[in-house]
Parts: C-alpha cells; sequence; structure tokens
C-alpha cells in the first residue's frame, strides 16, 4: 500500500523536495523513498541520493517519450548505424539509474560497503526473542547443524 501522506511528510522532515522539482520527479522519488522507509534505510544522505535518481529517472523517460516522437520522422539511411544525441541522452541517464538502484536498493553485502553500515539485517531482532528461545545476548538468523550421536 502506497502511504502518499506518509512519505510526503517524511521528504519534509528530510529537507523536502528541490524547488524545480515537476510532479514527475516527485513521483518517482516518492516510490524510492517508499521501498527504503520499508527496509529503514534513510536518512538525510540517502533522501539526496534518493532526489539525483528522481532526477535522472524522470529525464530518462522524457527522452524515452522524445525518441517514440522523432521515430515517427525518417530516417536517413546513414543515421541508422550510430546513437542519436537523443539516444546517447538516455544511456547516460539509464546508467545513472542504475549506479543509484545499486546503491540504494541492492543486495545487504553492496549496501554495507556503499555505506559502511551492518550488513545482516537480522541485528535489530537480538533481543526480541525470549532468553529461551536464543533471545537476548545472542542472535541466531538460522538453526544450527546438529551432529546425532550414536
Amino acid at each position: 500500500m502506497f502511504d502518499r501522506e506518509g512519505l510526503e511528510r517524511l521528504a519534509e522532515m528530510l529537507g523536502g523536495w528541490p524547488d524545480y522539482f515537476q510532479d514527475d520527479q516527485v513521483e518517482h522519488g516518492l516510490r524510492l523513498l517508499g521501498q527504503l522507509r520499508r527496509d529503514r534505510l534513510i536518512d538525510e544522505g540517502v533522501f539526496g541520493m534518493v532526489i539525483r535518481y528522481a532526477v535522472h529517472r524522470a529525464a530518462w523517460d522524457q527522452i524515452g517519450r522524445d525518441i517514440l516522437e522523432a521515430a515517427k520522422v525518417e530516417v536517413k539511411s546513414g543515421d541508422a548505424d550510430w546513437l542519436s544525441p537523443m539516444e546517447q541522452q538516455r544511456a547516460y541517464h539509464g546508467n545513472k539509474i542504475a549506479a543509484l538502484e545499486k546503491a540504494l536498493i541492492a543486495t545487504p553485502y553492496e549496501r554495507a560497503r556503499q555505506t559502511g553500515s551492518a550488513q545482516s539485517s537480522f541485528m535489530p531482532i537480538l533481543d526480541e526473542a525470549p532468553k529461551e528461545e536464543g533471545g537476548g545476548d545472542t542472535v541466531m538468523p538460522f538453526a544450527p547443524l546438529k551432529r546425532k550421536h550414536t
């Protein structure tokens, strides 16, 4: 479920969207912000990356629409071997999007390498389990193998 009001309130607490942002940029930013809030990986630094992602994603979408519009115009025979300037711009934005997505919503290992945070996602449940079930001062994300004694 997409909690738009909650995400907009979170964006305002983190500094708000830039003044030049348009509706499509805000939408892309809110979608990624929702994912990061679910994963509990949002702070001011990450919000700056969300803003950059939204800018590149909106530009990538707009250039895609422009390319479709330009495809209606007849292409010269020699131009088919090279990417058009618009396709090159779209590829640039696509590369930026891929790098930001890798840094923001990649595997826990990659996220730990990028942000310097803990790799494991089970650390918050350290004290949730009762002592007799392995809680307290140890974390057991899976049951260890036991040798059968015969």
